[in-house]
């Protein structure tokens, strides 16, 4: 019906204080709300926390409607889970990023390949949007064939994740665009002075290095009855520890401080120890605690600070050390040299595309996470060496492939729209 006010749903990775999906969720709402206009009767964010997803969207977009779909959300909240199942939304995005990516839990993909599958049964439209995709084990190649084909829209943020598609045997048309993050706006100077002078920091006096680290060893998330409090994702999921793990992980955290105290001694800078989502704080903080120069060091966690304070610190930093993509992402409007320690497809799509493998480590090869570098510090001690040296160069590559990678992100809504006029025409 032509003029009909239309219901839209964003299904993502978000409430979990996770800074570059709830980065990639504002950016792409704005495109919702650009293309369908007055057209908008609702627009739903579903979200694992209701709480941390109003963090992000309260000053923002405080008209979404925010519905939890965490394990217990049916108890809590049945109104709105049967209402998602008797009336599903006209449209359904797939808003996260690592959409397509299993190697933490396939119990992510199922459920957003589910919602895709459930919402095409009910006759309603589902758009991928700017997603990515990864290495994935048979069964779930199957799936992403089965669902994928039947969807409406698909936009892909890098070109290895089409190649995947079309290896897996997708043969809908992809368009390759870039995460919508690449056009989230530097906030205003003075919003940034005032996140450093909470931090206790002066780029202007001291150059501050960055760390976005991660914990590479805990995977994947499995259901379980019960487990250990400090390995609880969501009840009743925990986080798992492959043989030799734990010894990894702490292995991991020495050697990343080690480095930290070397950066802090060799360039006097200031270390941002930056954890870009809620579950990358306990690694974040070992780190800290093991540094020789710990007073040198700020946290900077995703569970205090928003998407606007962590850009702030991460467009400020003279290099950065990252484990996180959107951390890539978010720093580039600055042109931040940059390495990568990368367990999966990620990083390697944004250094692949900068031609910056050189100073991209695959560190972890799942399932099997075991370290493929046996001394870390020492090879980012060499990289950071290299880093310095080229820093110019580095700065005027990133620069350059910022504006390419802004401008295929705005395709993201210029696609939309076209496909939007074409499939809900105006009378």
């Amino acid at each position: 019906m032509a003029n009909e006010k239309l219901r839209v749903t964003c299904l993502g990775y978000n409430g979990a204080n996770n800074t570059g999906s709830e980065a990639k969720l504002l950016t792409t709402i704005a495109d919702i709300k650009d293309v369908i206009g007055e057209r908008l009767e609702e627009l739903t964010v579903l979200t694992l926390n209701a709480e941390w997803q109003r963090r992000y969207l309260k000053d923002k977009h405080p008209d979404v409607r925010i519905v939890e779909v965490s394990p217990s959300a049916p108890l809590k909240h049945p109104g709105s889970t049967f209402r998602m199942l008797l009336k599903p939304s006209d449209i359904l995005f797939l808003s996260e990023g690592s959409t397509f990516i299993d190697h933490f839990s396939s119990i992510f993909i199922w459920a957003f390949l589910g919602a895709a599958n459930f919402s095409k049964r009910k006759g309603k439209k589902v758009v991928c949007y700017a997603n990515d995709c990864g290495h994935l084990k048979p069964f779930n190649q199957k799936l992403l064939r089965k669902v994928l084909n039947k969807v409406d829209l698909i936009m892909l943020r890098n070109p290895d994740a089409k190649e995947r598609f079309q290896e897996y045997g997708v043969t809908k048309p992809i368009t390759v665009t870039a995460d919508g993050a690449y056009t989230y706006p530097l906030p205003p100077e003075e919003y940034r002075k005032g996140v450093f002078e909470k931090l206790e920091l002066d780029p202007a006096k001291r150059p501050i290095i960055g760390l976005a680290p991660k914990e590479f060893f805990w995977w994947p998330i499995v259901l379980k009855p019960f487990g250990p409090k400090e390995d609880l994702y969501m009840y009743p999921f925990y986080h798992s520890w492959q043989p030799g793990g734990k010894e990894s992980s702490q292995r991991y955290v020495e050697q990343s401080a080690r480095h930290a105290d070397w950066c802090v001694e060799t360039y006097n800078a200031d270390i941002a120890i930056i954890s870009m989502e809620h579950m990358d704080y306990p690694p974040s903080k070992r780190i800290h605690e093991t540094m020789k120069h710990k007073d040198r060091a700020r946290l900077v966690p995703s569970d205090e600070f928003v998407v606007d304070d962590i850009m702030s610190v991460l467009a400020s930093l003279k290099f950065l050390i990252t484990t996180r993509y959107h951390a890539t992402v978010l720093s580039s409007c600055s042109a931040v040299p940059m390495i990568a320690v990368s367990s999966d497809t990620r990083c390697e799509a944004v250094f692949r595309e900068l031609d910056m493998m050189d100073l991209y480590i695959d560190y972890v090869k799942h399932p099997e996470p075991t370290p493929s570098v046996a001394n870390l510090d020492e090879t980012l001690i060499e990289m950071t060496k290299i880093m310095a040296e080229r820093e110019d160069e580095l700065k005027k590559r990133i620069a350059d492939a910022h504006v390419n990678f802004v401008e295929r992100a705005k395709q993201n809504k210029i696609l939309l729209k076209q496909w939007f006029e074409e499939t809900f025409p105006a009378s």
